[in-house]
């Protein structure tokens, strides 16, 4: 005679299964919803924050999203001319904000120089959020997407420095700083999906977004628990984004463009989590991504880049 706890036990797997799905989808929805707790670093008589990359896409939309929550900017780039284009067009929007320019190419042989002409601007203000969004392969590569073979030893430089040296080496420079400061401070990692499991096409870049994925985890572990300076360190992960420096075509629901991109990532400070994906339609792709097999999912990746090198073509 089969035991009860036997005959049932397929009710409950399933009643185990439904629980966790309807855990896992008001998470998302929390995530994907709730109100920003940008206000939180908000302080002081004078608060500032620094966003590198700022001069196109995502972070010249980040800076305008933060200067409309009253925060005082400083836009780093490596041209002076589009950053001058960016703190006009901010000023127009936001006559009270303050708005300061650091000037230093990120992906220049040798990091000092770069992060020394950054902490110069920033030294004296009340920086309360630094946002590492600097990042990427336009203007290293050429052409933008190639195999890890073709790429030469100059732009795989390039590619560490931009990519992982200056944010890392950025970020040690400020700490000081940040534990001078009373109130909650940001540091807010622009990562990315690609990070998580290898692109192709962009071995390099993968490689240096993975370091980043662990470097902050472990950094957020640091100043969350061994020298508590009232630092958060927030990671997101971010999918394709259309309207940036590389890439001009037309937004989708899968690929938003750089100001709903930005209003995402500011949407997710304070969400209490270290590492997220930053916009909804991405996380969905994260999440079904997830159930395919290793092989299955590295071929996918493979059409989905060569798709966007056509899309891309026919763009310009």
């Amino acid at each position: 005679m089969t035991s009860t706890w036997v005959v049932d036990l397929p009710y409950y797997l399933g009643l185990l299964v439904s629980f966790s799905s309807i855990l896992q989808l008001l998470q998302f929805l929390y995530l994907h919803l709730r109100p920003t707790s940008l206000p939180k670093y908000h302080h002081g008589p004078s608060p500032w924050a620094l966003i590198t990359g700022a001069s196109d896409g995502i972070g010249r939309a980040i800076a305008r999203e933060l200067a409309s929550h009253n925060f005082n900017i400083v836009l780093h780039g490596h041209i002076p001319s589009e950053l001058e284009t960016v703190r006009s067009s901010l000023k127009e929007a936001f006559p009270k904000r303050e708005i300061r320019i650091a000037v230093a190419d990120a992906a220049s042989p040798g990091w000092r120089p770069a992060v020394d002409s950054v902490t110069e601007v920033v030294h004296g203000i009340h920086l309360t959020v630094l946002v590492n969004n600097v990042g990427g392969m336009g203007g290293l590569v050429e052409p933008l997407l190639k195999s890890f073979e073709d790429t030469t030893h100059d732009e795989i430089e390039k590619l560490i420095n931009l990519n992982l040296r200056f944010p890392t080496q950025l970020t040690r420079a400020l700490l000081p700083m940040f534990s001078k400061i009373h109130g909650p401070k940001l540091i807010l990692n622009m990562g990315s999906i690609g990070g998580t499991s290898g692109q192709p096409y962009g071995a390099v870049y993968g490689g240096c977004k993975a370091f980043n994925h662990v470097w902050s985890r472990g950094l957020d572990a640091e100043v969350q628990y061994v020298t508590q300076q009232g630092i958060d360190v927030l990671t997101l992960l971010l999918g394709g984004v259309t309207q940036t420096a590389w890439r001009k075509t037309v937004s989708t629901i899968t690929t938003p463009d750089a100001t709903t991109m930005a209003r995402a990532a500011v949407q997710k400070i304070g969400c209490g989590r270290a590492e997220v994906v930053g916009y909804w339609a991405h996380h969905v792709q994260y999440y079904l991504s997830s159930w395919l097999p290793e092989r299955i999912l590295a071929r996918l990746m493979v059409r989905i880049i060569q798709g966007i090198q056509i899309d891309d073509g026919k763009s310009k």
